[in-house]
Formats: C-alpha cells, sequence, structure tokens
C-alpha cells in the first residue's frame, strides 16, 4: 500500500513537473489594482495558451465603490465588467524567463447609480436644483495593446503579466426618473470624463493592466 501511494505521488509530481516546463495549457488571473478603479473592479479570469505563439483569456468583475475615494458622485454604484484578450508572442527570453507580446482587447462595462443634476424646465424656464435620478452608462471598448509575462521561477505555475495599450471607448449614457419636459444643465467635468448632457460620447482611452497568474 505504501508503495502504491509514494508511486502516485511521484506520477503527480512529475506531470506537475511536465505541465510547468511546457507553460501551455489553462490558467487563472487576477488583476490586484482593480480595486483601485474609479469604480472597483472584484473578479477573476481564465485564459488559454495554445501553443508558444497564441493564447486567449477573459476576465469577469463585479463593479462597486471605490476604496479609496467613496462613492463619490457613484451613489449605490452596481454593474460589471468583462474583457477578452487574444495575444501572439513576439519573442522567448529564456535568460529571464519572460515573453513579450502584442494583442488585442476587447472590453464591456455596464454600471447604473444614483446620479445628481440640475434641470431646466422647457416651458417654465425653472431650475430644478440637485434633482435625484438614476444614471445607466454602458461602455464598449477595442484596443491594442503591448505585454510582457515573467515566470516566477524556471519551474513555477506562477507569473507576472503587464500590459499597456491605445484604444477607443464608446459610452452611452440612459437617464431614467428625469423631471419630465426638461433638460440637464450642463456642468464643467474633468479630463477624460463625458459631458453630463450627452448621451453618447467617443475617447481615447489608455489600458493598462497589471495581473498575477496561474497555471493549473
Amino acid at each position: 500500500m505504501k508503495t502504491k501511494v509514494i508511486s502516485l505521488l511521484l506520477v503527480i509530481v512529475l506531470c506537475t513537473s511536465v505541465n510547468a516546463q511546457q507553460k501551455n495549457g489553462l490558467y487563472f488571473t487576477v488583476n490586484p489594482l482593480g480595486i483601485l478603479e474609479i469604480q472597483a473592479a472584484y473578479g477573476a479570469g481564465i485564459g488559454y495558451r495554445f501553443n508558444e505563439q497564441w493564447e486567449a483569456s477573459t476576465e469577469y468583475a463585479q463593479l462597486k465603490p471605490s476604496v479609496w475615494m467613496g462613492e463619490g458622485k457613484y451613489t449605490n454604484i452596481q454593474g460589471f465588467k468583462t474583457t477578452s484578450t487574444i495575444k501572439y508572442t513576439l519573442h522567448i527570453n529564456e535568460y529571464t524567463n519572460s515573453r513579450t507580446f502584442v494583442g488585442a482587447e476587447f472590453r464591456y462595462k455596464q454600471f447604473s447609480y444614483d446620479d445628481v443634476a440640475d434641470f431646466t424646465n422647457l416651458t417654465t424656464g425653472k431650475t430644478m436644483k440637485e434633482y435625484n435620478f438614476k444614471n445607466t452608462t454602458r461602455v464598449k471598448g477595442f484596443a491594442g495593446i503591448i505585454g510582457k509575462q515573467w515566470d516566477l521561477g524556471e519551474n513555477s505555475r506562477w507569473a507576472l503579466e503587464l500590459t499597456a495599450g491605445i484604444g477607443l471607448r464608446f459610452k452611452n449614457i440612459q437617464r431614467d426618473n428625469t423631471p419630465e419636459n426638461s433638460f440637464i444643465v450642463a456642468t464643467d467635468t474633468g479630463f477624460g470624463e463625458t459631458p453630463n448632457y450627452k448621451d453618447n460620447h467617443t475617447s481615447v482611452y489608455f489600458p493598462i493592466g497589471l495581473r498575477v497568474m496561474i497555471r493549473l
């Protein structure tokens, strides 16, 4: 019995070593910086490396209030986001256990929150100050990325990935429970923010990611 157990353990260790060396197959990812975003993202991802050149991954996260700036303007926020990526390896450095790749990503984000704005009545011209309404925002983004992965050890299942890129995002805003026969009063917004009076907005964005990977 003891011999069988030892043999089984040796097989498991051998399979683990082989899988770690080939670096292909299924893996999980976690973005530790996701909780620091304006809408804090709590989630994980899954990916698959088909061979030495190609791999694909997807992530899902629930959106919650920011952990470092509180709810701010995003009161009672609820939502989610997904990011899907395909990558092609350009270079593998055996000395540093790293690989450089390029890729393309598609991301979708949807969240709703309680918003506040001033509205002017079209008939009377009177302005209602700080009127509460529901804001639902949907964002689609497409980007080209470049990145690098570092294996945390020669035969380690763990790796670190850093990516950066540039792309376009398309934002749609739906406002519910607004006062009838009125329009929203335009306000000055911060850099990169969608003007509060627009329903659709297209802008450039710069995706940056840091992920921890573990191969199965």
